[in-house]
């Protein structure tokens, strides 16, 4: 088994190789201080990888780290999942840093088992060796995790690694050996496959929490088919442990491909999603209120058809790489299709407080290319909310008649944790910046900001309003406000729907 590892380049009397002052070391760090705590950490974590040293004095060394990222993780993945990512570059940081230090236990972790494996001797029980591949296998299950929460891509080598970690396990027979209470190799493999293919950089935090929950629970439904066993050719993601990439999907030949190499059989996880699906969507046509299971029925449906076969460009790129302007989320972008106000004309009761502050002035993004229906976007968010299903502005610098309304899609921080870059969906032109409030509301209720988009007579769309949070229910009544006045409508169908807003068709209340 070769593994990816660093040189042993170390002086073992530069690095603190005492269990008990590592201990001692641990309990002292800063754990209020985030980013120096973990900074300390993962220097150690390195330091330990590539210095020479007795097999059973690293093993010792690194659970007393693993002591002290035990207590600092939970307040780093808080902050990671509570903070906007994209948004803050602080954040970003943490991120950065969060992924870097499980790829520095995934690395100390792999230099120990390979140590543990060389060595030979009456003492060595076979139990430890099984016991630090789980441990190896898990933290790269780890490093994977955080990584996609932070919307990065694994490291090199990891899934070249993690591929030789299970063709080690198959041929000692170890992949079905398990801890209590843990999984064995075989499960810990699918799901980190599982992961793998799974675009998670199209889902909010709240969806990928839930996405990964149902990985962790349905690896257990897929399976890994040799490809010597498959007759003729087959379609379907494959697992070549040869590759440093994750699963493809792919027309797979078995006369064409080497030993080692996998078809992922994910149809009996499909049909558990499937069998999800059809009750969702049974709870969804009988309910008055269909937003309630919308977004977990989008989550199931968008996973199953991912599982099936990944999402294929339908049109063509074309290179652009000109600059625009980006200001994300509602509230902004009233606030600049208002006139650079909060306040609406006719309707001035309604403003938020004078000492209400302006959002952040617009970002400037380079757009790497255009599609018929969008945009790939690269740059600094620079106090921009950019989440998968956020909606964000675009305008070319100046002109404010080119305005167009997008929701963002995907979203990939690069490797530098500077620029980001994301994918979004043409919405429509120019929005208009209204108020809404329900006309059957609470004390405490007040008009909330909304755009109206206009009618587009050659699709045969009609105008929709777009409304924060979880507002639409067939024929509930509003009252709107816009620059000509106010008036009563009723919401009629939902258009379509994100994390953070919903698209709605309405009608004049006199219309029902």
């Amino acid at each position: 088994m070769q593994l990816a590892l660093p040189a042993l380049d170390m002086d073992p009397r530069l690095v603190d190789t005492n269990p008990d002052s590592v201990a001692s070391w641990v309990e002292r760090l800063p754990y209020t201080d985030l980013h120096e705590c973990g900074r300390q950490m993962l220097d150690a974590l390195r330091n330990l990888s590539r210095t020479p040293m007795e097999v059973a004095n690293r093993h010792k060394l690194l659970l007393q780290y693993l002591k002290g990222l035990d207590r600092y993780y939970p307040a780093l993945e808080s902050e990671i999942i509570q903070t906007d990512l994209t948004s803050a570059p602080r954040t970003r940081q943490l991120a950065m840093l969060g992924a870097a230090l499980f790829e520095a236990i995934f690395i100390a972790f792999k230099r120990t088992l390979s140590e543990r494996l060389a060595k030979r001797g009456l003492l060595e029980r076979e139990q430890q060796r099984i016991e630090l591949l789980l441990y190896t296998m898990m933290s790269a299950r780890q490093l994977l995790s955080i990584c996609c929460q932070s919307y990065s891509p694994p490291p090199a080598h990891f899934w070249y690694d993690c591929h030789q970690l299970f063709s080690f396990a198959l041929a000692r027979g170890w992949q079905d050996k398990h801890l209590e209470n843990d999984d064995s190799p075989a499960t810990i493999y699918r799901q980190i496959l599982l992961l793998g293919l799974t675009s998670t950089n199209r889902l909010s935090m709240p969806e990928l929490l839930v996405a990964k929950q149902l990985i962790m629970d349905l690896a257990h439904q897929t399976g890994l088919v040799p490809v010597e066993a498959i007759q003729g050719q087959a379609h379907g993601y494959l697992v070549d442990a040869s590759r440093d990439e994750p699963p493809r999907f792919l027309r797979i030949q078995a006369e064409t491909l080497e030993a080692g190499c996998y078809l992922l059989d994910l149809a009996p996880a499909i049909t558990v999603l499937n069998h999800s699906i059809e009750q969702l969507t049974k709870v969804q046509n009988t309910s008055n209120n269909p937003s309630q299971v919308y977004d977990e029925l989008y989550l199931l449906q968008s996973l199953a058809a991912e599982w099936q076969q990944p999402r294929r460009r339908r049109h063509q790129r074309l290179p652009i790489q000109e600059v625009i302007e980006l200001i994300s989320t509602v509230p902004a972008i009233w606030y600049r299709s208002n006139g650079m106000s909060w306040v609406q004309a006719g309707n001035e009761e309604a403003a938020p407080p004078p000492t209400t502050r302006a959002p952040p002035p617009p970002s400037l993004f380079v757009v790497v290319n255009q599609s018929a229906t969008g945009f790939l976007l690269r740059g600094q968010p620079r106090g921009q909310t950019l989440r998968a299903g956020e909606a964000v502005l675009l305008t070319h610098p100046g002109k404010p008649d080119t305005a167009q309304l997008c929701m963002v899609c995907w979203v990939s921080l690069l490797p530098d944790g500077v620029d980001v870059e994301c994918g979004v969906e043409i919405i429509a032109a120019k929005p208009e910046a209204v108020m809404i409030i329900p006309t059957i509301t609470h004390p405490s209720d007040t008009p909330q900001f909304s755009l109206r988009l206009p009618a587009i007579a050659s699709l045969r769309r009609p105008a929709l309003l777009l409304m924060q949070g979880r507002p639409f229910s067939r024929l509930r009544e509003f009252r709107l406000w816009d620059d000509k006045g106010d008036m009563l409508i009723r919401s009629s169908r939902l258009d379509k729907q994100s994390p953070h807003f919903q698209l709605m068709e309405y009608r004049d209340s006199d219309h029902f």
